[in-house]
C-alpha cells in the first residue's frame, strides 16, 4: 500500500494505493467551492493510468446536491475508460442527498466491500 497526501491548496485528500486501486479519503464538506480540487485528482489519476478509484465518505459531513450530477458523470467518465469509481462510507445523511438527486450507483458499506468488488470474478473467469 501507498499513501500519498495531496494538497490541492483547498482540500486536502489522503490518497491510499491498495494494488491498482486508489482509495481517495474525502472529509468535511464537499461544495462547489472545492469541487474543482477533487476533480485534479481525478485528472492526476487519470493520467497515470489509475482507472480504479474508491472515494472514503467515511468523514464526509456534507456533500452539495448541485455536485451530484457531476460525480456521476465522473463516474461514467472512468467506466468509459475501462474503470471506475466506487462510493464508501458515506452517511445516512449524505446517502440521502446522493439518492434524492437520483444517484443510483451501489453505495458500499466500507472501504473493504468496495475493494472487494472489483475482485469480483465475471463469468469467463477473469476479474474486474
Amino acid at each position: 500500500m501507498i499513501r500519498i497526501s495531496k494538497d490541492t491548496g483547498v482540500q486536502k485528500y489522503d490518497i491510499n494505493h491498495i494494488n491498482d486501486i486508489s482509495v481517495i479519503n474525502v472529509g468535511g464538506e464537499l461544495s462547489r467551492y472545492n469541487i474543482r480540487s477533487l476533480e485534479e485528482v481525478f485528472s492526476s489519476l487519470l493520467e497515470r493510468g489509475q482507472l480504479s478509484v474508491i472515494l472514503n465518505f467515511g468523514n464526509l459531513n456534507h456533500i452539495d446536491y448541485q455536485l451530484v450530477r457531476r460525480l456521476a458523470d465522473h463516474i461514467v467518465y472512468f467506466q468509459c475508460e475501462g474503470g471506475d469509481i466506487k462510493i464508501a462510507g458515506a452517511s445516512s445523511y449524505v446517502q440521502q442527498i446522493l439518492q434524492v438527486m437520483g444517484f443510483e450507483e451501489e453505495i458500499f458499506v466500507s472501504v473493504e466491500d468496495a475493494l472487494m468488488s472489483f475482485f469480483v470474478h465475471h463469468p469467463d473467469g477473469d476479474l474486474q
